[in-house]
């Protein structure tokens, strides 16, 4: 039985469009999605980009600002520090630290707080100071005390809040501690070991 014209035509197009598919699929599709994916990643280094030169931007008013915060912390530091000469400076500290000692004792109910040793070291290195300290002269000392662990916490953070007038800066800590054997609901007994480098007024300022 041949086959009429029009189902030979429409048998036709579909033939046709078949190849057509077939042709897109294996020749265009694949380019068109690497195109695709080209430009996703056109946008998103062009997105990069505009972050990194609007960082860059911030760059001079970050400097700004960081010289504002040390030209602050240094008029904190001449307001705050206590002037004296720096052959009586070590003497003089270390009372007062031991005043701070018993004060904590007392403050804290920790008769056991006590400094083991505390033992001057010279002149710190300026080199190894933060840059906004380094013109200011500094005393080094090895201190080691014991108590418990809220005690020394507190302790540390008197010093740290320029409680004696003196700003001190602490490079490393050597921790050991035990648990109390007789309360287990106190604060376990601690002893820290560190280096402390404390910071004079200028004289003359």
């Amino acid at each position: 039985m041949e086959i009429p014209n029009f189902m030979k035509i429409f048998i036709g197009l579909i033939i046709i469009v078949f190849m057509v598919a077939i042709f897109w699929a294996t020749s265009w599709r694949t380019p068109i999605e690497v195109a695709n994916q080209a430009d996703k990643d056109i946008k998103e280094t062009n997105d990069k980009i505009a972050d990194v030169n609007r960082q860059k931007a911030e760059i001079p008013q970050l400097e700004a600002e960081i010289e504002k915060l040390n030209q602050e912390l240094q008029a904190t530091i001449q307001q705050e520090l206590t002037p004296e000469s720096e052959t009586d400076f070590v003497p003089s500290y270390m009372a007062d630290v031991e005043k701070l000692v018993e004060q904590q004792r007392i403050r804290m109910n920790d008769p056991d707080f006590i400094i083991t040793a505390m033992t001057p070291e010279g002149k710190s290195d300026s080199q190894s100071s933060p840059s906004v300290l380094s013109s200011y002269p500094a005393r080094s000392f090895q201190m080691s005390l014991t108590g418990r662990y809220t005690t020394v916490i507190d302790f540390l953070r008197q010093l740290g809040a320029l409680k004696l007038k003196r700003l001190v800066t602490v490079s490393k800590l050597t921790l050991s501690g035990s648990p109390n054997a007789e309360n287990y609901s106190q604060s376990p007994m601690l002893t820290i070991t560190m280096p402390i480098s404390v910071y004079l007024r200028k004289e003359g300022n």
